[in-house]
């Protein structure tokens, strides 16, 4: 969990596998674990990194979060497109305070 104003503590791992290049939705939980709410300018990004966590995909497309109170849970269903060309990658999710 990250620690400090803008914090998220994430539920599951959402379950991935998609072909190279291919874009799939996939829903990713999360809570508030930080001391400000969540506004406009909150999204999601997701990296692909390989099995020695190099960045193979940095910043992937952004979703909007929906605004949360500090505490409060809620879910995004985010599209993801998986690298090119085809690993064995991990998707690592970030929260992105734009501006």
């Amino acid at each position: 969990m990250s620690k400090g104003p803008l914090a998220v503590r994430w539920g599951e791992p959402p379950a991935t596998a998609p072909h190279a290049g291919a874009v799939e939705t996939v829903r990713v939980e999360l809570e508030n674990a930080g001391t400000i709410a969540w506004r406009a300018g909150v999204n999601l990004a997701y990296h692909w990194l390989d099995d020695r966590d190099n960045p193979i995909v940095w910043d992937g497309d952004r979703t909007p979060v929906p605004a949360l109170a500090p505490g409060e849970r809620g879910s995004v269903d985010a599209k993801v497109r998986a690298p090119i060309p085809p690993g064995p990658y991990r998707l690592a999710l970030d929260l992105v305070a734009e501006n």
